[in-house]
């Protein structure tokens, strides 16, 4: 009783999960080991996470690789985990957040599977004029949302890495990246972290030298994709299917023949389409490539994350790669996409 009411709860609260069943196929090479249980791949309803899934519904990838799998949606930055967790979900493969791992330290019954959007798809923004580079930050105001969010974390690790002590700058909490963005358009603080979606914007602002997150945090994995044991435990071979078809999708978004096809998506998810947006993250998937075909990850990498989230004090220690992670998944996925 207590499981379905909580269920019921969160589905209310996250106004009920769904956007539409993409696939199931008699015709690919996993298919006849599926399970016949549909898996549940959830994201939060973001511009980006959007129009991925709708690329991933028009290029209809999810049933050449023949998975059985239904796209749903949770708001906000922990509800995808918070819906694995509830059992209403069973993978998350593009809505990144850096609580994933201190929620597994504390028990939680996930593991990351594999990456999304490898690079940082983040910038550091200021007034031009006012801020030129990261050493100028000293004594500034920052926007980078909640405090060891993403965003804070981010930067910090940024900071870090250029010499610079994070404790000189005052980091003020203004929500998410379009949100951050506006407060050093009004006034309101010194500079910002958010997306490179705001890189074409004519607003008098300027990116920082050094804080292009992309090339100053190479060895940082921006969104890892994760899944419950129990998907990991009885999905194996739809899982597979999932992470080839996102991998495909990947390749084929860095690829100029996804031109027309990512500017028409973006503009049926987007409310009011705004072009200077779409080309900014159009141009960083084609000069960047952020992600790749192959999601697996090295236990390396896998530190790396750790290592900023203790840092943070998000975590106490590093856990061991084989209770946090399953690379079994990704590595057999990268072996069907051709």
């Amino acid at each position: 009783m207590t499981q379905t009411l909580n269920r019921r709860h969160f589905l209310r609260n996250t106004g009920r999960l769904g956007l539409g069943l993409l696939t199931a196929s008699l015709a690919a090479p996993y298919v006849a080991k599926a399970n016949a249980t549909q898996l549940r791949i959830v994201s939060n309803p973001g511009l980006e996470n959007a129009t991925l899934n709708l690329l991933m519904e028009k290029q209809d990838y999810l049933r050449q690789f023949g998975a059985n799998a239904l796209i749903v949606e949770a708001a906000g930055t922990s509800g995808p985990f918070d819906a694995i967790t509830a059992g209403v979900a069973d993978i998350c493969m593009i809505s990144g957040s850096n609580m994933v791992l201190p929620r597994i330290a504390e028990g939680a019954p996930v593991k990351i599977v594999g990456a999304g959007m490898r690079r940082c798809a983040l910038t550091l923004f200021a007034r031009s004029g006012d801020i030129s580079t990261l050493t100028d930050l000293e004594g500034k105001s920052v926007a980078v949302g909640p405090p060891k969010g993403l965003l804070h974390m981010l930067t910090v690790q940024l900071l870090r890495e250029a010499g610079i002590d994070a404790s000189q700058v005052h980091f003020i909490d203004k929500g998410g990246n379009d949100e951050c963005h506006a407060a050093v358009v009004k006034g309101e603080v010194d500079a910002c972290c958010s997306s490179v979606s705001h890189l074409n914007d004519n607003d008098g602002l300027v990116t920082i030298r050094g804080a292009d997150m992309w090339e100053a945090l190479p060895r940082c994995i921006f969104q890892t994709a994760y899944a419950s044991e129990s998907a990991l435990l009885n999905q194996h071979a739809n899982i597979v299917a999932v992470m080839a078809a996102y991998g495909s999708l990947y390749e084929y978004l860095m690829s100029p023949a996804a031109h027309d096809a990512f500017f028409e998506a973006r503009k049926q998810v987007q409310k009011k389409f705004d072009n200077s947006s779409a080309q900014a993250v159009w141009n960083f998937y084609q000069t960047q490539q952020p992600y790749a075909r192959d999601l697996s990850l090295t236990n390396e990498e896998i530190n790396y994350l750790q290592d900023m989230e203790i840092n943070l004090g998000n975590l106490t220690q590093r856990q061991p790669e084989r209770a946090i992670a399953d690379m079994t998944a990704a590595h057999d996925a990268a072996t069907l996409i051709r």
